[in-house]
């Protein structure tokens, strides 16, 4: 017989491992701590599943080799594991004692993206506006909504701990705080401020942040107040520094690596980011990667083999260099006590590859194209579902039925359309306004 004993860590309070529904009694043979749970209620979850038809960057139209928001996810949850591992090996703060847990981190860093409507950013622009009226659109808020109400119990959702919430939690504020109209006066665009919370779900926000002392509570609540600008959240947790950081890597890595292979970024514009750190004594591995990197080509014959290894040179990098700052303030929470950032120069490079990703492959016509197209399906489908609720599934059209306001009906289909894959969206767009194949093809 296995009897459990809960691990000593001085990182993690009884308060991290709390769910909004008491879980019932542990069975002796079950070794899982709360974390590991958490990560199998994420991996099992509907949502999860979804994000292998949902766009990462480049849409399924473009073949079927390249990222989808599934195996990015996927990806920034090795990355962000591969930085919890080191940070726990290397540096002093995280000792055995007071080790960063890797099943939590893991498991947020797998959610990070569950609330991402179909047809990427484009998609997420074309929900808030459809919003805007309603309480907006927000694709971290709406992750927030799916672990918290969507999936699992309508009451608790996932009933996930409050750490693993916290670790999701990039932007907290609830939307409606965060606009500002007057960036939308300036912009002449109305796209949704981050936020990670939608006005309905403010009572478990509240739950979530209740932990906190009312110092901590007022550092993690603060905000940056701009004139004509939505106001931004300026703080976050250690495991949400973590998530976003390794994020970013594979968005910059690895989101480049298939640009390169479809064309879209050339060779030459990613050897000029590297090109600096040719002879570099401090950064070893970037020095080998340029080694491999300079004499490629595109027509190589081993240039995804030999591309891999740059790759996999950057992410080390990377990883192995993080350094950890401690924050300002008196602070009871780990949460709150520190944070991790790269060196500047790696910083830099990273920003870089990023703004590649952006420039040569988001804005790309081909892209554009595609992704104005998805925005004007959501658009036609949010205005077909609120005018007419017998197109809604047979549980919201009963929920939409029940809906006291257009806020709480326009939720429904909002909630709906969110979860829809990009193939999905696309076919439901077919039936409604064009020619559908077959009466059974959603």
């Amino acid at each position: 017989m296995i009897i459990y004993r809960a691990r000593e860590n001085h990182l993690y309070y009884p308060s991290d491992m709390e769910r909004r529904k008491p879980s019932s009694s542990r069975h002796l043979s079950d070794a899982r701590d709360s974390f590991e749970k958490d990560f199998g209620r994420i991996v099992h979850s509907a949502a999860f599943r979804r994000l292998q038809s949902k766009t990462q960057v480049i849409g399924s139209v473009a073949g079927d080799f390249h990222r989808t928001r599934l195996t990015h996810s996927m990806e920034a949850a090795q990355i962000a594991r591969g930085i919890v591992i080191h940070l726990n090996a290397h540096h002093p703060l995280f000792n055995q004692e007071n080790a960063l847990d890797v099943s939590l981190i893991e498991a947020a860093a797998l959610a990070h993206d569950l609330g991402h409507p179909p047809f990427g950013h484009r998609g997420e622009e074309a929900l808030h506006e459809c919003m805007r009226d309603y309480g907006g659109f927000e694709g971290n808020a709406h992750t927030f909504r799916i672990l918290t109400r969507l999936e699992g119990e309508e009451e608790f959702g996932l009933n996930l701990t409050r750490a693993l919430l916290l670790a999701v939690m990039k932007y907290p504020i609830v939307l409606d705080e965060a606009v500002n109209e007057d960036q939308y006066r300036a912009t002449g665009k109305v796209l949704p401020p981050k936020a990670s919370v939608f006005a309905c779900d403010r009572q478990v926000f509240a739950w979530v942040c209740s932990s906190f002392t009312k110092e901590e509570t007022r550092h993690f609540l603060a905000t940056t107040d701009h004139p004509d600008r939505h106001r931004k959240t300026k703080h976050k947790t250690l495991e949400c520094s973590i998530i976003e950081l390794a994020d970013d890597i594979a968005y910059g890595t690895h989101d480049a690596e298939d640009a390169v292979h479809l064309g879209f970024i050339q060779l030459e514009q990613l050897k000029e980011c590297i090109r600096p750190f040719a002879r570099s004594e401090e950064y070893q591995e970037l020095r080998e990667a340029w080694n491999v990197l300079n004499p490629l080509h595109q027509g190589h014959n081993h240039l995804r083999y030999k591309l891999k290894k740059v790759i996999t040179a950057l992410i080390s990098t990377f990883i192995t260099h993080i350094q950890v700052e401690l924050n300002e303030g008196a602070f009871h929470s780990p949460r709150l006590k520190y944070r991790v950032y790269l060196p500047p120069e790696l910083q830099t490079l990273l920003e870089q590859l990023k703004r590649l990703v952006s420039d040569r492959v988001i804005d790309a016509q081909r892209v554009q194209t595609i992704s104005w197209k998805g925005a004007y399906v959501i658009k036609q489908l949010f205005q077909a579902f609120m005018n007419e609720e017998r197109l809604l599934t047979e549980h919201d059209r009963y929920q939409f039925r029940l809906a006291s306001t257009d806020e709480q009906r326009a939720r429904i289909v909002c909630d709906y359309i969110a979860g829809m894959t990009d193939s999905f969206a696309l076919r439901m767009y077919d039936r409604l306004y064009g020619q559908s194949r077959s009466f059974f093809d959603i």
